[in-house]
């Protein structure tokens, strides 16, 4: 089983443009989670749709697995957003990072040496936990995230791009 990390877009009621969402999804491929994924959207179901995705195998030098046991390990696997601004554009700024620490504050302040450089009043954005920054849930109690040291990392960019309707 693969965990992936995904980028969805789509219409939610009441809004003037068009949200997005990152979503973690386990499956033995891409194309196996699209149910998931949809069903995960919080708008319109019909107008969501993938913008990327990413494989997430390895990161900060430990190999990512998926097991079906539960795992004793003083790590985890984090995913930050943060939110900033620029001095001329109207929208906030985001930028996203997985990282492997022992604490979410560790991995919170290693978000903020990383992400968005140059930018202003760096910050956590309030959205659900995501802005704070959480450990990865696969919101599955069968499953779940094994990180083994492998000295291996991945960037953080996508296997695939472009709009794919779920």
């Amino acid at each position: 089983m693969q965990l992936f990390m995904v980028y969805l877009g789509g219409r939610v009621q009441g809004c003037h443009i068009e949200m997005h969402d990152v979503r973690f999804v386990v499956g033995e491929s891409i194309e196996q989670t699209y149910t998931k994924l949809k069903a995960q959207w919080v708008g319109d179901k019909n107008s969501v749709h993938m913008d990327s995705y990413m494989a997430v195998n390895y990161i900060d030098g430990f190999a990512v697995s998926v097991v079906d046991e539960p795992v004793e390990q003083a790590e985890q696997l984090y995913f930050v957003n943060l939110g900033a601004y620029r001095a001329d554009s109207l929208a906030e700024q985001h930028d996203f990072a997985l990282y492997v620490a022992s604490s979410s504050d560790e991995a919170k302040q290693r978000a903020k040496q990383d992400l968005l450089a140059g930018l202003s009043h760096i910050h956590k954005d309030d959205l659900y936990d995501v802005d704070d920054c959480f450990a990865v849930d696969l919101l599955d109690s069968q499953l779940h995230i094994k990180l083994t040291p492998s000295g291996q990392s991945q960037v953080i960019k996508p296997d695939w791009f472009g709009y794919h309707i779920l």
